[in-house]
């Protein structure tokens, strides 16, 4: 019998954010997402577009070169959603106010990844194939508990 294949978030950058900056009070609840990767409860993945975006934020609190290391830590924990032509079409045909979040949305949808994990899930609102979670609910629904 095959073991059920592990749940897949894809991030959104706030939430990375709060991992990588330890921004509380948001911090623990995205700790958690990781520490449940690092225990092989779920796949973690982030936009390709993300990269470049963390690099300019993180770089406003740190050299460069801090900056250019955390994401290179960060890439060996996540997996990399592509962000293609296609899925900038698609998520122009979103129609979300913020670009940003619908790519966020059309890399996840295009990926086959059905759960986006936010802190702003207002900004999302309903999309058919895509589960739109808290931090919070996306460890609870793992099933991970925080020690």
């Amino acid at each position: 019998m095959k073991p059920a294949p592990k749940p897949r978030y894809l991030l959104d950058i706030n939430v990375l954010l709060d991992y990588m900056q330890q921004r509380h009070p948001w911090y623990p609840q995205a700790k958690a997402l990781f520490q449940a990767e690092h225990q092989e409860k779920v796949d973690l993945y982030i936009a390709a577009n993300t990269i470049p975006t963390l690099f300019y934020l993180i770089r406003h609190k740190d050299s460069a070169r801090k900056a250019i290391t955390k994401l290179e830590i960060l890439l060996q924990r996540v997996r990399v959603a592509d962000v293609t032509a296609r899925v900038i079409e698609r998520a122009f045909r979103l129609g979300f106010d913020d670009l940003e979040d619908g790519i966020q949305a059309a890399a996840a949808q295009e990926a086959g990844i059905p759960v986006l994990v936010t802190r702003d899930s207002r900004h999302f609102g309903k999309i058919a194939t895509l589960q739109i979670l808290t931090p919070e609910i996306a460890v609870a629904a793992l099933g991970y508990l925080r020690t």
